[in-house]
């Protein structure tokens, strides 16, 4: 069974541990009321409505946003496949010139890097000259993303896989497109999360 077929069950595990934990919270917040904070109570609903936006925004969630445009980039705009062709020597005229550009243009984004983060008194570097923790190894998965991204377009625009903006743009969102049951399963995995943290914590 394919991952995306068991999202579905996923979901609907999550959902049931929710409300299964609303019931337990309550049971246990009457014998163990020092202890344990039900989510069914006055203080359990402010808390739930107060803070359910607060609980979605993480880094997590701007990380799989990321994560999911650049991986619709990377595989829409054919550079991927044409990496896993270069060994066979099978990429056509234009394919060429494209990667070509590519490398150029990842020769040039890991410069600009590596002089924000490896010269002295660098600007990405911490207040005590560290790259961990810093906000280099903060920023690290955009950066990332970010090169997937650049070079994803490059590639599509020269290669003639995207021709217009509208092309460009449909780059941009089908990773999240097909990454959006993701986006699901964070919600409902994220807010039981948290209710568990304050039930017992």
């Amino acid at each position: 069974m394919k991952v995306r077929q068991l999202l579905p069950y996923a979901a609907l595990t999550l959902v049931v541990a929710q409300l299964l934990l609303l019931v337990v919270s309550w049971l246990l917040s009457a014998t163990l009321a020092s202890e344990v904070r039900s989510l069914i109570s006055s203080e359990g609903i402010r808390w739930f409505f107060g803070h359910f936006t607060s609980m979605l925004c993480s880094p997590l969630l701007a990380w799989m946003l990321l994560m999911a445009i650049a991986w619709g980039c990377l595989q829409r705009s054919g550079l991927l496949g044409a990496l896993v062709r270069i060994p066979s020597r099978s990429l056509l005229f234009r394919e060429r010139v494209a990667l070509r550009q590519c490398a150029i243009i990842l020769a040039v984004l890991l410069a600009v890097v590596v002089l924000l983060t490896a010269v002295p008194h660098a600007v990405l570097l911490s207040a005590s000259g560290r790259l961990f923790p810093s906000a280099f190894s903060a920023s690290l998965i955009a950066i990332v993303c970010f090169f997937v991204v650049v070079l994803s377009l490059t590639y599509a625009l020269l290669a003639g896989v995207a021709r217009s903006m509208a092309d460009v743009f449909e780059l941009l969102v089908c990773g999240i497109r097909q990454c959006a049951p993701l986006f699901v399963i964070y919600i409902l995995f994220i807010q039981f999360y948290e209710s568990l943290r304050f039930v017992f914590w």
